[in-house]
């Protein structure tokens, strides 16, 4: 798959990861000229047409989501049965990496990253995508320690059968709800509560349910209650609040646990905001309401009504004695009447405690006081008969029981008045990107927002002091005093121009990078003073400020000049002449030796190193051949020899076989050289020098594509000869470490 193209613009240049389902690429867009990651599907799960059916909806779901908190979603295509997702690529690591790599994060760090997840889920679940495999292993951190949510749909894309196809996807039990466990409906709580696990992990470094296999786990999901994350491990520092934050998370009825992304997010913006501390009391109670949207009113008003049926129940039993308990009816029925007065102007309904069946049992106290009336009604005309004064007791009784009753009146007339207060109205977020910190504090204070300023960085896009992000989007509906975090443009980052004169091309592009810049252009050109492959020039220059990302372009060395000259005909002319229209020609006299020619007279040239017309380098040596004139004549045997070899001379043309003729022109052949080129580009300069004993000879200098991974280069030469190879400026070495190449020649 390496160095394949996708899509005729996505070139696969290294894996990085791999999972369950799919393997992930790092790769090149040549369009926009920019990484991405690319997550190709394992080819077992292209069989499952259903599979694939889904897949494709969902990548194209996933792909509408734009949130700084979520990996964007490029683009996705099919090519040769390969189902592909190209996404953003992200420097940074998992959240799994980051808890393995410290053993467990701070409470601060745990919110801040739960936070920016719970982003993510509220702008997915807006879009009606639930992610369904939430864990941290699909959480990147970013070098910046920002939290990006990979994976949106295509966890929602897996079958059952996948679940139980490969042990990566098993894995994911370990944060599977208990309804996903059950096999049940799976709504956003269900991620909330895939949350809840991975913000116990963070805290904790451990997992709330582990077992030997992976239906234990999922059993415990459905079954076991979880431990608190304060009680899990020794040493482990968590806040009371936060700790019931998670288990809320954790419930196992999904009416239990937060409705939606946006309820937790509201409550953990007010323990990062620090505002627990102001509200008190009163927050702890908001974080019980939401547990219970019903308040039971504690056991002591049940006790109160309790009380009052015996008294009435004991009143009716003093009809036995109406001597005795005249004056007592005529103080009851006073006592009646008082509270049956409040009780014409309030009709109070009050909740008693859950009973055995988790039912809530309701009373009625204006009935029950109408109740108690008509029944002291009925002993008045009978005790009027007995004037006796009333016991201490029962006196002690019935005030008591005066005084109980309107406590649990005044209890739940406060209850409701307290809830009146504690309820609080909701505004609505307005929009604070692209204004000034001074303006936007004004328009938080109108909409009754609180405001804070979670970062200050450099951005191109807006103006030094504006906004350019901001916690909650605009028009959404939040509490009133809810804090609003907001990004503040520092505007233009600049930086300043490293100075990479002399440097090799793979140096200065590091050092380029380092200065949060980027390599620009490439040329090359002659120099007599820099060494080939180093760098002559540079733009911009060194020392100057420009924008972070801008690009830096360079000029690389490519030696001294090389001037080439014809090489003359010297051939049948004097040896001084020749000498002279060498000189001439601006090369040099080389060496120059005699031999005995029949053809030629004394001190004339008969042969020349290099054929005439042949283009070399200025003060190339050309060796010369001078003749001596005819030998001198030899023995018969030797005249005889010498026939015989003028003979063959003739039939073989100039010279025939002997090497030593002055007339054997020079052979050169040819051979080739594999040169391998980088991938992570699109073109380079391939530059080739041939050692001769004259110096360097360049042979090759041009532009070529690295389409197919390598050039094929030809060159010419005889014997073996030595080739130095740069590509983009630096030089290519032999297997054996040497910084040429030899080639041998046929």
């Amino acid at each position: 798959m390496i160095g394949r193209v996708l899509g005729n613009r996505y070139e696969i240049i290294e894996k990085i990861g791999g999972g369950g389902m799919s393997v992930v690429y790092k790769a090149k867009c040549r369009v926009l000229n920019r990484y991405v990651a690319i997550k190709i599907l394992r080819s077992e799960l292209i069989s499952d047409s259903s599979f694939v059916e889904k897949f494709k909806q969902e990548s194209l779901s996933a792909a509408s989501l734009n949130h700084s908190n979520i990996v964007n979603i490029y683009d996705t295509g099919i090519e040769d049965n390969i189902y592909y997702i190209v996404m953003e690529y992200i420097k940074g690591e998992t959240l799994k990496d980051l808890i393995n790599r410290k053993g467990h994060l701070s409470e601060t760090e745990t919110i801040k990253i739960s936070k920016q997840i719970t982003e993510a889920l509220k702008h997915a679940h807006a879009n009606n995508i639930i992610h369904r495999d939430i864990k941290p292993h699909n959480i990147l951190i970013t070098e910046e320690g920002i939290a990006k949510v990979a994976d949106f749909g295509i966890a929602r894309a897996a079958t059952t059968s996948t679940i139980n196809n490969t042990s990566n996807v098993i894995g994911s039990v370990h944060y599977f709800s208990p309804e996903q466990a059950r096999g049940g409906y799976v709504d956003e709580k269900s991620d909330i509560y895939s949350l809840g696990v991975v913000m116990y992990e963070m805290i904790t470094g451990v997992v709330p349910f582990d077992a030997d296999n992976h239906i234990s786990v999922a059993m415990k999901h459905i079954q076991e209650e979880v431990v608190p994350p304060s009680k899990k491990l020794k040493g482990i520092k968590i806040s009371e609040e936060f700790e019931q934050i998670i288990l809320k998370c954790l419930q196992k009825h999904q009416s239990y646990r937060y409705q939606n992304a946006s309820e937790l997010l509201q409550v953990l913006y007010l323990i990062h905001s620090n505002k627990i501390e102001e509200i008190g009391t009163v927050n702890n109670k908001y974080l019980d309401e939401l547990d219970s949207p019903t308040i039971i009113l504690p056991k002591l008003h049940s006790k109160i009504l309790n009380h009052n049926e015996e008294m009435s129940e004991d009143n009716e039993n003093g009809n036995q004695n109406s001597e005795k308990n005249g004056s007592i009816d005529s103080k009851q029925e006073a006592f009646n009447n008082f509270f049956d007065n409040d009780n014409n102007k309030t009709k109070i309904i009050i909740e008693k405690d859950i009973d055995n069946d988790g039912n809530k049992e309701k009373i009625n106290i204006k009935d029950k006081n109408k109740q108690k009336t008509k029944k002291s009604k009925n002993k008045k005309s009978k005790g009027r008969k007995s004037e006796e004064p009333l016991s201490k007791v029962d006196n002690f009784k019935t005030t008591l029981a005066a005084i109980l009753l309107a406590i649990a009146v005044v209890s739940v007339i406060g209850f409701f008045v307290i809830k009146a207060l504690i309820i609080v109205p909701e505004v609505t977020v307005p929009n604070f990107v692209g204004v000034s910190e001074e303006e936007a504090r004004d328009m938080a204070t109108k909409a009754g927002l609180l405001f804070s300023v979670q970062e200050r960085e450099f951005n191109s896009e807006y103006d030094e002091g504006e906004i350019y992000d901001q916690s909650e989007q605009k028009g959404s509906k939040v509490k009133k005093n809810f804090p609003v975090e907001v990004s503040i443009s520092k505007g233009i980052k600049e930086v300043e121009v490293p100075n990479i004169l002399g440097k090799y091309s793979i140096e200065a592009t590091t050092i380029i990078v380092d200065f949060d810049l980027e390599k620009g252009n490439i040329t090359s050109d002659y120099s007599d003073t820099v060494p080939a492959g180093k760098i002559i020039s540079q733009y911009p220059i060194a020392n100057e400020k420009v924008e972070a990302g801008s690009k830096v372009d360079f000029v690389l060395s490519k030696g001294p000049e090389t001037v080439y000259s014809i090489v003359p005909s010297v051939l049948g002319i004097n040896v001084e002449s020749a000498k002279s229209t060498i000189i001439a020609n601006n090369l040099s006299v080389g060496e120059v030796t005699y031999e005995n020619s029949n053809e030629y007279e004394a001190n004339i040239v008969i042969n020349q190193s290099y054929p005439a017309a042949k283009e070399v380098e200025e003060q190339t040596s050309i060796n010369l051949v001078v003749s001596l004139g005819k030998a001198e004549t030899p023995k018969p045997e030797e005249e005889e020899d010498e026939d015989n070899a003028g003979s063959e001379g003739e039939d073989g043309g100039e010279g025939g076989e002997n090497p030593s003729n002055p007339e054997e022109p020079v052979v050169e052949t040819q051979s080739q050289i594999n040169v391998p080129l980088p991938k992570d580009k699109e073109t380079v300069t391939l530059l080739v020098y041939k050692e001769t004993i004259f110096g360097n000879e360049e042979v090759f200098n041009e532009e070529v594509s690295t389409k197919d991974g390598s050039y094929l280069l030809t060159v010419v030469g005889k014997g073996t000869e030595n080739f130095q190879i740069y590509v983009d400026g630096n030089i290519l070495y032999s297997e054996n470490g040497e910084d040429y190449i030899e080639v041998i020649f046929n």
